[in-house]
């Protein structure tokens, strides 16, 4: 017996298959119009969970693939309902093993996205050991049209590092190893072992990779994309099913590749991270943006998101985390003349010297404020100025005063001993303890100094995890984590119009298991300005553009300087700092000006998709651009790196009725916008322009 269920709306179609002997099937992830056949005996690889169970056997050959699991699991039930965001599906399945297993789908009205995760419930009488559960697996994957997938498809993989942040490399299918090679001989069948990965194991995310991805399909000009959700360890591949299939499957940690094993105990439940998987008919614009729109529907209500407001952060290329009263002042001064709304100091204000190893007690240095740190936070106030403060709540230095009075469960350890990375151990949030000492930590600082903004960083990683009480070291990892979000949401329960800002030593933990919480990313510790537009033309694909804190640090007395910090920013959220203290007023003036051009275009920026009529930023590119559409308008940045001419494809539904440069307001460039081709001709290499299309 076989039963069709069909869910969707006008952009795209997900089908689904019960079929009584092989269980549930997902058929079909396709563009309304897109959707292809699939060859009745292939059907049954359509699998929609992949449980892989220890000491279980797995009956397909898969190598290392995660496309075929040890649980056959037959379908039981289906409940749906509808929410605030649309309809909640929740498939129940089964397995002779004793798991009970929910496929959570959760669609949203006006999107072509789903957001997944699966929940396993051990029913049976002995425990199960966990070693892998997809969070969402599509087998699927560019099947429309007539030419086959490896012919067509290429797949965009966002690599991400210290200072390198949001680098997008584009290869073909076959570049990766994932052609079909037809073998007639008698042995093989063609459909060989292999499978791209990529993913993260330990607690900074996206330390090499961003946790998302895109395929597109150049036949029938389909673009799937996706995200995980995890703040820890995830896993994504891509590989063949049943020689004439591409799949995908995304996961949280696993035993091979993130040293997460679960031994599920009877009456016992364990819940996957989430995972959002869409498809549009369209190139990467068009995938971008929907999963921009999707980002800020799952996002936390927060004023800061609404209003966008504007930081001074006495860091880069400023001051370098020595702040003293005196150095202070005179910054707060000019912060408050440009124009900005809050001020941060950032890192060494709690050690009179070398301050690295001695963080995690976060008290005031009587040598670098004599009259204390209030005194320099009630000035900022007095300027208009929200104040705010850099601390790295989970770790503390191995000189911190406090450290070895407290007792080893309060940090990762492995075998035994702590772990120890950079003169740093790492707090466990697991422990009930430790959350009450953060959190004391922030109330105090909040109460003492009347803070409103915390940067909240996190430079050092946990490395695997942690087995201190636990059945791995990712598992420990995974809990420390889900702890460590609870910890943030009670905080914003308390204090609800409190900003934090996300940041990994730069985006090295940049990802939507944190930013569905926080307000605002730091999006790189890169201090080159050149270097930090290749970052600040990507970086709204991996986060919403109003969310994506990006540096703007004059440091050379130069307009064309400023100018171009100031556009690296203002697109996106401008984050300032810089040498302000010794730039000339014109120089300052171009600071105020772009500061205030900000205030006026920041509603727009809050609901606008980003798009790049260029493409991804390569390092090797001379010429950038990055633009935000918006609902009569389009707004464009565009950055001579290496060069002064410029020329930029857009593509309109409707003729444009003006074009101008609105960041700086003298606009000291030649443009001509023409068949929807713009040519700009810049004042010298090395500068940048802010453009306006009203349409």
């Amino acid at each position: 017996m076989i039963t069709n269920i069909h869910y969707g709306n006008q952009k795209f179609d997900v089908d689904f298959r019960v079929n009584h002997e092989f269980g549930l099937e997902l058929l079909n992830f396709s563009p309304v119009g897109h959707k292809g056949d699939i060859p009745e005996q292939d059907c049954s690889k359509f699998d929609v969970v992949n449980i892989q169970c220890t000491g279980e056997n797995a009956p397909e050959r898969r190598g290392y693939k995660h496309n075929a699991g040890t649980v056959k699991l037959s379908y039981d039930e289906r409940e749906e309902y509808q929410n605030n965001f649309g309809k909640k599906v929740e498939f129940h399945l089964s397995a002779e093993n004793g798991l009970e297993v929910i496929y959570h789908l959760q669609f949203y009205i006006d999107l072509s996205i789903v957001r997944s995760w699966v929940t396993v419930i051990n029913q049976g009488t002995e425990a199960i050991g966990l070693e892998y559960i997809s969070s969402f697996l599509y087998h699927g994957l560019c099947k429309n049209g007539t030419q086959p997938y490896w012919q067509k498809s290429d797949v965009y993989i966002p690599y991400n590092s210290w200072c390198t942040e949001a680098q997008w490399k584009k290869f073909d299918l076959e570049d990766l190893g994932l052609n079909r090679m037809l073998m007639h001989g008698y042995h093989c069948s063609g459909d060989g072992f292999t499978r791209y990965s990529y993913g993260s194991f330990g607690s900074w995310s996206s330390a090499e990779y961003l946790p998302m991805g895109y395929l597109s399909d150049r036949e029938t000009n389909e673009t799937y994309f996706w995200q995980i959700e995890s703040s820890c360890g995830w896993h994504a591949e891509y590989g063949t099913t049943n020689q004439n299939h591409l799949y995908i499957a995304l996961s949280g940690p696993t035993e091979n590749e993130g040293h997460w094993w679960k031994n599920l105990l009877p009456g016992q439940q364990f819940t996957t991270v989430t995972a959002a998987f869409g498809v549009v008919e369209g190139g990467i614009d068009k995938a971008t943006a929907e999963l921009t729109q999707y980002r800020r529907l799952i996002r936390r209500l927060n004023q800061d998101n609404l209003k966008l407001h504007i930081v001074f952060n006495d860091y880069m290329n400023c001051l370098n985390g020595d702040p003293t009263e005196e150095k202070e002042f005179e910054i707060i001064d000019r912060a408050a003349a440009l124009g900005c709304e809050y001020y941060c100091m950032d890192a060494g204000w709690y050690d009179k010297g070398f301050w690295w190893n001695r963080v995690g007690e976060w008290k005031e240095s009587p040598e670098r404020f004599p009259n204390g740190l209030k005194k320099v936070f009630d000035y900022a106030r007095s300027k208009g100025l929200k104040p705010g403060v850099w601390v790295e709540i989970e770790v503390m230095g191995t000189a911190c005063p406090i450290a070895d009075t407290l007792p080893d469960n309060w940090f990762f350890q492995h075998h035994g001993k702590r772990y120890i990375e950079r003169d740093r151990y790492l707090l466990d949030f697991r422990n009930p303890e430790v959350q009450a000492y953060t959190a004391h930590v922030i109330e105090r600082l909040i109460h003492d100094y009347g803070l409103e903004f915390f940067k909240i960083d996190y430079n050092v990683t946990t490395g695997i995890g942690t087995d201190y009480q636990s059945d791995s070291f990712g598992d420990g990892l995974l809990e420390h984590v889900r702890c460590l979000h609870q910890w943030y949401d009670n905080l914003y329960a308390k204090y609800p119009n409190l900003i934090i800002e996300n940041c990994g030593s730069g985006g090295q933990r940049m990802d939507y298991g944190m930013l569905q919480r926080q307000s605002l990313q730091s999006t790189s510790d890169q201090t080159d300005y050149l270097y930090n537009s290749y970052i600040a033309a990507n970086v709204a694909s991996a986060v919403t553009p109003e969310q994506a804190g990006m540096w703007v640090y004059p440091y050379q007395d130069n307009p064309e300087h400023v100018i171009y910090n100031m556009v690296n920013g203002l697109l996106l959220r401008p984050y300032m700092s810089g040498l302000i203290w010794s730039l000339s007023d014109a120089c300052m003036e171009l600071l105020k000006e772009g500061i205030s051009l900000y205030k006026t275009i920041r509603q727009d920026i809050r609901q606008g998709v980003p798009f790049f009529p260029l493409g991804f930023a390569d390092i090797k590119d001379s010429a950038l651009a990055y633009g935000l559409s918006c609902q009569n308008k389009i707004y464009l940045s565009v950055f001579g790196v290496q060069t002064d001419k410029l020329e930029i494809p857009l593509s309109f539904e409707k003729i444009p009725s003006s074009i101008k440069v609105i960041y700086p307001k003298s606009e000291n460039c030649n443009y001509q916008l023409k068949d929807q081709r713009l040519t700009v001709k810049l004042p010298q290499i090395a500068s940048a322009r802010l453009f306006e299309i009203q349409f």
